[in-house]
């Protein structure tokens, strides 16, 4: 009688082993996801969904911009959009893009801290320390003390809203 030589077990051929690793990798890939959404995925939807930042307690936060100069907060909404927000007086906090209209992001507006005012460092140009003459937000201090920004509702520089005062001219008199 002739004998065998011993069987070896049975590998699995190797693409078997390639697809399992690679099926094993997706799913780990996707559990990660839903637990780093699970973490951050409510704060991060409820902020926005609404679109109005909350910067943080306005009390809080007027001795850091006091001491350091505005907030830059870059890409809020992911529309190429960084943001400044600015304390101009007590109560009184602005929002607005951090470069000119128009300008490229790689223009980010430079606060200049001797003179209060915002330089470009692309064209020169400055710009006063509320603001003025760049897109800005509505910005407002909420119930809790907490300064929000609206950044659905950007305001164009360019609009401006004029009142026009007459006054009336004298009457002639009899004569």
């Amino acid at each position: 009688m002739t004998s065998r030589p011993p069987q070896s077990p049975r590998r699995p051929p190797k693409t078997t082993t390639v697809v399992l690793m690679g099926i094993g990798g997706v799913v780990a890939g996707v559990l990660i996801f839903l637990v780093v959404l699970a973490i951050a995925g409510p704060k991060s939807t409820e902020q926005s969904e609404s679109a109005r930042f909350k910067v943080g307690p306005a009390e809080r936060l007027a001795p850091t911009v006091e001491r350091d100069g505005p907030l830059l907060f870059q890409d809020l909404l992911g529309r190429q959009r960084d943001v400044y927000v600015q304390r101009v007086a007590d109560d009184d906090w602005r929002a607005f893009e951090a470069r000119p209209p128009g300008a490229p992001r790689s223009c980010v507006l430079e606060w200049q801290r001797q003179s209060a005012t915002f330089v470009d460092p692309c064209s020169g140009a400055t710009f006063p320390a509320d603001g003025q003459g760049l897109v800005s937000f509505p910005t407002e201090i909420d119930d809790n003390g907490v300064v929000v920004v609206n950044l659905l509702a950007p305001v164009d520089p360019t609009t401006t809203t004029t009142t026009t005062t007459t006054t009336p001219t004298p009457s002639e008199g009899p004569g």
